[in-house]
């Protein structure tokens, strides 16, 4: 719980926290880079997401979904040698030996497979989930897109962040992370950098559920429902979370915030709610 904690005071934190969740080793090294490089090798993307993932268990044949954005495939860059060096050496009982090897294992899960959707392919994923969430207008907008081999099985994906044309720190930013085999949503959120908190009010009130339960709505395939949902964390600056278990054994968990009750973030469990977003009291230690 300490991990959901940290993002409620900076929204931002959250791409950073939900790397952490599903284990992304690259979108890490990305996520804490505010600025985008200059000199990147970037393409062009004018992309129609034919068979795009309609919902999360289906791929609509029908959906064409058409994007204009910049991709940034952070896969064919190599990350700052010395600071990532530095970030692995400062673990206890760090080795010469041992910080070389584990840059090396860091560096191979950040490249794709032969069996991966390539970077551009996921960017359309990711397009498609924000626009369906957020009815985001992406055009001039830069997808940076991340790699991520997981220890776990079927859980490598590609992260994407959506930076907008001539951003300052007011500018909404999406991002989304999909399956990097079937586009499959495994979160989404917005946010931006100016760090002002909101202030939520009656965290009672039901409609703060109902509209998590409206939003996860969207996402579902005509075969499978909402079997229940629950509120598991409030609080004045950091809105109402709640979860939404599904007929099929999967579940959702949606974070509610601001005045206009907007999801700023979102997670999809595939295997059932772990319980990851329940609140906690925080102990002595600081551990929650």
């Amino acid at each position: 719980m300490s991990k959901i904690k940290k993002l409620f005071h900076k929204t931002w934190i959250f791409v950073t926290a939900v790397a952490v969740i599903v284990g992304s080793s690259s979108a890490m090294v990305y996520a804490l880079n505010t600025n985008i490089p200059e000199k990147t090798a970037a393409n062009k993307a004018s992309i129609t997401a034919a068979a795009v993932n309609e919902s999360i268990q289906t791929q609509a044949s029908k959906a064409q979904i058409t994007a204009e954005y910049t991709v940034i495939d952070r896969s064919k860059q190599k990350p700052n040698v010395e600071e990532l060096k530095a970030d692995i050496s400062a673990k206890a009982g760090m080795t010469p030996e041992k910080v070389e090897e584990a840059y090396r294992t860091v560096l191979a899960n950040m490249i794709p497979g032969p069996k991966d959707m390539s970077a551009e392919q996921a960017a359309a994923y990711a397009a498609t989930m924000v626009k369906k969430l957020y009815g985001a207008d992406l055009t001039g907008y830069t997808a940076v897109v991340s790699f991520s081999r997981n220890p776990m099985p079927n859980s490598d994906n590609w992260g994407v962040i959506f930076h907008a044309p001539k951003e300052t720190d007011s500018s909404t930013r999406y991002s989304a992370s999909v399956d990097s085999v079937n586009g499959k949503m495994l979160d989404a959120s917005c946010y931006n950098l100016d760090f002002r908190e909101k202030t939520n009010k009656n965290l009672q009130d039901p409609q703060w559920k109902n509209k998590a339960i409206e939003v996860v709505s969207k996402l579902l395939p005509a075969n499978v429902s909402i079997r229940s949902s629950k509120v598991v964390f409030t609080h004045t600056h950091a809105g109402v979370s709640t979860v939404c278990e599904l007929s099929d054994g999967s579940a959702f968990a949606v974070r509610i915030e601001g005045e206009n009750k907007e999801a700023v973030n979102i997670q999809y469990f595939p295997n059932g709610y772990d319980g990851s977003w329940d609140f906690h009291p925080v102990t002595g230690n600081g551990v929650g």
